[in-house]
């Protein structure tokens, strides 16, 4: 297996870009940057369930380690689970495996929060998208220089298909990705912003009664976004 291969996902309304300064940090050899399924560079197929997606992904994707960034760490987590002897560590970045808080699991936000996002995608997607970005940067010192940054970046290269951008959102809102991480059997790292108005730092107490083995690790000062505001700080603990 070539472990020297990083393959890098990345979240929802978002793309490649947002791995740019993290990229900068970094001195592995290899990286993948793969656009999720209906974004920039990945056509949606509409008859592909989350299951066939992951299917396809697998299949795509060399040999080496995971890392998913927010809704990225989504699809990292599953294909981790499913494909152990392929990839051989998991990396999650600001990533919460079950993102809406329910009983039992407080350390995560309200489904409200992804209902008002789908409402507003109903409206402008690229109203929506900007909003979505600010509350990524919320708490930030330079959140606002950051969230105009980002956004030019990401909307030089074309916004999502409305379609996987809906995908995503029930996914976000619906999938509980625990059982899958509790079954990894990879080495797992979670970084964790401080500030992180949508993966709540609270997470931190919890996560062990998911994935035992987990190792946790945290950026003061940084909020969901942290591989594009914290570069240097999220490569040092990598």
């Amino acid at each position: 297996m070539d472990d020297d291969n990083l393959i890098m996902l990345h979240g929802w309304g978002m793309n490649s870009f947002v791995f740019d300064p993290l990229q900068r940090q970094l001195t592995v050899r290899d990286m993948l940057l793969p656009a999720l399924p209906g974004y920039p560079g990945s056509p949606w197929q509409l008859q592909f369930d989350f299951e066939r997606q992951l299917e396809r992904m697998a299949a795509d994707l060399p040999p080496g380690q995971l890392l998913g960034w927010s809704l990225g760490g989504t699809y990292a987590i599953e294909l981790a689970a499913r494909y152990p002897h392929k990839f051989s560590a998991l990396t999650l970045v600001a990533c919460n495996p079950c993102f809406v808080a329910g009983e039992g699991w407080r350390c995560a936000v309200e489904a409200s929060v992804f209902d008002a996002f789908g409402e507003a995608l109903a409206g402008d997607r690229a109203r929506a998208l900007r909003r979505f970005i600010a509350l990524q940067m919320q708490g930030e010192a330079q959140g606002r220089a950051l969230s105009r940054s980002l956004w030019e970046g990401l909307a030089e290269a074309g916004v999502p298909d409305s379609a996987a951008l809906g995908f995503g959102l029930e996914l976000l809102r619906n999938h509980d990705a625990r059982p899958a991480l509790g079954r990894v059997s990879q080495p797992i790292t979670l970084v964790l912003g401080q500030l992180d108005a949508l993966v709540p730092f609270a997470l931190i107490k919890q996560i062990a009664d998911v994935a035992p083995a987990i190792r946790v690790e945290s950026v003061a000062g940084a909020a969901h976004a942290l591989i594009f505001s914290h570069p240097s700080q999220v490569a040092a603990l990598l």
